[in-house]
């Protein structure tokens, strides 16, 4: 009998070990279940962490301020091309206006645009110049005298008002100067510049120049007879030369 009891007992502390082993086990399974993946939390915490490190290191190497430059020039080019198609097709004279003003001794340099509306005494003055002369020679003719658009009034795009609203260049980019017709604006000079776009197609002749915040030249060129612009990675000039001996821009 007690050789039956000793046997008892040792089977029932076998059966002990193994339940506490299957136990242990199980426990050690819920723990690593929980230790295996991310809450939500922490993976937000980790990308906004890797998110400031590339922005930190992208604002270093001057990446996002190159970006910033290159953007303002492709929307400038972008929104000459396309005022050169509206003016077309509403028929009106847009404006391309750039305001070369300093913020003390910063330069606060902008564009924006508006159409021109014509003045009665304006349109009278302009038929008495262009009674003898052709459709091209008219339209350069306005070009080349201002003064016949001193009583017309600069008012913002019915349907694109937001053009109107100052575009400014972004921190330390300017405008170096700009050519037109009217002769040449630089950015010590101040005040305002401007290209013309015609309802008959034509645009201002035009050479802008800018100076990019890293130090870098660039130069748009517009062309006048179809409003296509060019840009060039350095300081190019160009000069009219339509209806001179040597007929061609250079």
């Amino acid at each position: 009998m007690g050789r039956d009891l000793r046997r008892k007992a040792v089977r029932s502390l076998a059966t002990m070990t193994h339940e506490s082993q299957r136990r242990y086990k199980r426990q050690q399974g819920n723990r690593a279940a929980e230790c295996s993946g991310f809450t939500l939390i922490e993976l937000v915490i980790v990308i906004a962490i890797i998110a400031l490190g590339f922005t930190l290191v992208g604002y270093s190497l001057g990446t996002f301020s190159y970006w910033r430059d290159e953007g303002y020039v492709r929307r400038l080019s972008e929104t000459i091309m396309f005022l050169n198609q509206r003016a077309v097709s509403d028929q009106a004279y847009y404006r391309l206006e750039f305001n070369l003003d300093k913020r003390g001794k910063n330069y606060a340099h902008s564009y924006h645009v508006g159409i021109m509306r014509p003045e009665p005494e304006n349109d009278a003055a302009l038929t008495s110049q262009c009674s003898d002369v052709g459709v091209v020679s008219c339209e350069l003719y306005a070009f080349l005298y201002a003064s016949l658009g001193d009583t017309q009034t600069m008012i913002p795009p019915p349907d694109f008002p937001s053009l109107a609203e100052k575009n400014e260049a972004p921190e330390n980019v300017y405008f170096e100067d700009i050519r037109t017709m009217r002769g040449v604006k630089t950015a010590e000079d101040g005040g305002v510049a401007f290209l013309m776009f015609s309802p008959r197609g034509f645009s201002d002749f035009g050479v802008v120049h800018l100076h990019m915040s890293a130090g870098a030249q660039i130069t748009i060129l517009v062309n006048p007879f179809t409003g296509v612009t060019d840009i060039f990675r350095e300081y190019k000039d160009f000069e009219w030369k339509y209806g001179r001996k040597d007929s061609k821009m250079k």
